[in-house]
């Protein structure tokens, strides 16, 4: 479930994540400091941007144990890696948009020195995001998480891939497709909306089906309790592997007859919240969802 809840714990330390592919992170990072060394407030850097700043850094296991706070400079790309890898611990996360769409960011740069001192003060929510598990069978990969969500998929082949999907045991379909996607509420806004599936609430928790240009008119998008457990199996009329990305970043070949098994996640992703802003709000503003031609934001 997407859980609201008030907080009002002081920040005292805070840790610093970036994209050091951005050409102007380091303008963003010595104001972000600046801000927190005029407040008193210690701040630490994880090992890749402490390099990139000629200073010394934390491996990211130290430092979401050291700090109160994560703030992430980036888009949603440096969000979803940065959920992954700091889900396990639930530290919040704040997350600076100097990417391109922004859509999981709370802040935009320019918004920083004024809201900085009020969240540093206890006055913020924390939203938590379900994640998702995935466990491949009979693999010494994994387990993974996502935020978004997880794609099997043909990978390089022209081949369809041939699927027999369960649900906690119960056969629900078999059909043929380039792919399937499963993603959290959170991941129905990015590559599940975009094959045509349904946008959730991320009030929800509930895990998207949506196949991927399947050869059939009798498949729709399915939505499914989160408690429930999905087991997916392909076959290939090659001997082609198929492939599994998550949240769009990271891939793995694996063989056909692999099953996978997707649950949720024993944890969440701990969003800071300062601008109490709808999910709504959001739709209309960053995807222009719901406007009518010409109509302004």
């Amino acid at each position: 479930m997407f859980l609201e809840k008030d907080m009002n714990k002081l920040i005292h330390k805070v840790g610093i994540f970036a994209n050091v592919n951005k050409l102007d992170f380091k303008e963003h990072i010595s104001e972000l400091t600046r801000l927190l060394e005029a407040r008193q407030i210690e701040w630490f850097a994880d090992n890749s941007l402490a390099q990139a700043l000629g200073i010394r850094g934390l491996s990211m296991d130290e430092l979401v144990q050291k700090v109160d706070l994560l703030i992430i400079l980036g888009g949603d790309g440096t969000m979803l890696k940065v959920a992954r890898m700091v889900g396990r611990h639930e530290t919040p996360v704040l997350g600076v948009n100097i990417g391109h769409l922004g859509f999981l960011t709370e802040l935009l740069p320019e918004e920083v020195e004024n809201a900085l001192p009020h969240i540093l003060e206890g006055q913020y929510q924390i939203l938590k995001r379900m994640m998702l598990k995935l466990v491949i069978k009979d693999s010494p990969i994994g387990p993974l998480y996502a935020l978004n969500e997880v794609v099997i998929d043909k990978g390089a082949s022209p081949r369809l891939l041939l699927f027999d999907i369960r649900i906690s045991a119960q056969f629900v379909s078999r059909y043929s497709s380039d792919g399937i996607i499963i993603s959290t509420p959170t991941g129905s806004t990015a590559y599940a909306m975009a094959s045509g599936g349904a946008i959730l609430s991320p009030e929800m928790e509930a895990f998207l089906i949506t196949p991927l240009s399947p050869y059939t008119l009798a498949i729709r998008p399915m939505v499914v309790d989160s408690k429930e457990t999905i087991d997916i199996a392909f076959q290939s009329r090659g001997n082609e592997p198929a492939q599994i990305t998550i949240d769009g970043q990271e891939s793995y070949e694996i063989p056909i007859g692999t099953r996978v098994e997707i649950t949720k996640a024993e944890f969440y992703a701990n969003f800071l919240n300062y601008q109490n802003r709808s999910f709504f709000e959001v739709l209309r503003t960053k995807l222009g969802w719901g406007r009518l031609p010409g109509e302004s934001r």
